[in-house]
């Protein structure tokens, strides 16, 4: 008698911590707490708190939150809408496989246990939830009047945690005029605040007042004898031209002289015996003298033939191959010979792009190579006129000189350049070029 009355007395400790337990969670944790803190009163298997409507899984034992698109979920939804829909599910049922469809109960024992408790959670006003416990042995009646009351308690405290002060949207509190005035205030602050104009457009490093290598006379270009970026001295061999023909003209040209040269001698001879001749001696010594200088001049031609270096340097020259082969005309640029260390950067702004930029203005040149270092420049020239670049885009041509105390990059480094401007506000910079295209229509 004794251990029964102390089993009554445990029993009714643990319903009265389940209902404080209940009452204390926060609204987001209450159907956790149902559907597991409860096999502290009755033991079972499994457990799920039902919500008629929406019909829906609200929560599950053992699981933070249970899947809806579940195998288990998919299955169990219709058996819970049926025994819904049983007149005795007004108040505490026990029920089994044999008290649903039998197209529902084939599956049963797959997912559930032999037998099974429905709870509904009543409320003053309706009745909205219902617990459901699963486990293997049957239940008792006392069990059914002893979960009735605590069915009670977790029905009013679902009915306070959905009768809370109602979440606002953030689409309703922007309907408020306060938040309307204090977001006008804010857009029209950012809307007038200064900012720097800054433009982004490609650049390259290239050299100053490099030394031009040209072609020095017609012809075809035979061989290159350097690289592109290759280190080149004084009088290092860089290119030459064929010089098929100008041997050919100085065979012929040596020969002629010394047909020349041959006939003044034999008329030198024949002047000693015959003096009519010597009256011929000028013209054939003016003929050979004009041969003897057109040697010389062809001789010339071929050495000018084989260009060298004129000075110390990086050649800068895109691939040999495509000047292999090519005819130039005389004065043509095939290279260029730099120093490594006396560069600047060459910027191409487009039509489009173009702002207001002042001589000494900020630029930062983003390189391919190193992009998260970017090198600090300053504008020093700005083309007059816009002119096509390979991209057949008409772009203007600007130059800044490096002012940092960074490595210097290499000649043919490309990249970006970040250009600043003067401040405007930022209005005006974010729709530049809507009132560009605007202004154009207005004035035709």
């Amino acid at each position: 008698m004794s251990d029964r009355l102390n089993h009554q007395l445990l029993r009714l400790t643990l319903l009265l911590q389940l209902e404080r337990r209940a009452r204390q969670a926060p609204s987001d944790e209450l159907p956790f707490v149902i559907v597991n803190e409860t096999a502290e009163l009755l033991p079972y298997r499994q457990a799920v708190l039902w919500q008629k409507a929406p019909a829906k899984l609200q929560a599950a034992s053992g699981i933070a939150k249970p899947e809806k698109n579940s195998p288990y979920a998919l299955w169990l939804k219709p058996v819970l809408q049926y025994v819904t829909r049983d007149p005795r599910a007004a108040s505490v049922m026990a029920f089994s496989a044999e008290d649903v469809p039998e197209e529902l109960a084939k599956d049963w024992y797959e997912w559930l246990p032999d037998h099974a408790l429905w709870i509904p959670l009543l409320t003053p006003a309706t009745s909205k939830y219902g617990l459901v416990l699963f486990r293997d042995n049957a239940w008792t009646e006392a069990e059914i009047q002893l979960v009735g009351y605590l069915a009670e308690t977790y029905g009013h405290a679902l009915a306070l945690a959905e009768a809370g002060p109602a979440q606002r949207s953030w689409l309703d509190r922007l309907r408020g005029r306060n938040i309307q005035f204090l977001l006008a205030a804010i857009l029209l602050a950012a809307a007038c605040y200064p900012v720097r104009q800054a433009v982004l457009a490609e650049a390259e490093v290239i050299p100053i007042k490099p030394n031009l290598v040209r072609a020095p006379l017609e012809g075809v270009v035979e061989t290159f004898y350097v690289q592109p970026n290759e280190d080149v001295k004084v009088g290092q061999k860089l290119f030459s031209l064929d010089m098929t023909q100008l041997r050919s003209r100085l065979e012929v040209a040596q020969e002629t002289r010394d047909i020349a040269k041959t006939e003044y001698l034999q008329t030198t001879q024949q002047a000693m015996l015959d003096p009519t001749v010597k009256s011929k001696l000028a013209g054939l010594k003016s003929k050979w003298d004009q041969q003897v200088a057109e040697v010389d001049y062809v001789r010339t031609l071929l050495k000018r033939s084989v260009v060298t270096a004129t000075r110390a340097g990086v050649t800068v020259f895109d691939d040999p191959n495509d000047w292999l082969g090519k005819p130039v005309t005389q004065g043509e640029k095939i290279l260029a010979v730099a120093d490594p260390n006396v560069v600047e950067l060459e910027v191409r702004l487009p039509m489009d792009d173009l702002i207001a930029l002042e001589s000494g203005a900020e630029v930062l040149f983003f390189s391919n190579i190193n992009p998260h270092k970017p090198l600090q420049a300053s504008l020093n020239y700005f083309s007059y006129r816009a002119t096509p670049t390979p991209a057949d885009i008409m772009a203007y041509r600007l130059k800044a000189t490096f002012t940092g105390n960074e490595i210097l990059p290499r000649l043919g480094y490309r990249g970006s350049a970040k250009l600043y401007g003067s401040r405007k506000p930022f209005i005006l910079w974010l729709f530049r070029k809507p009132i560009q295209t605007v202004r154009l229509w207005l004035t035709w």
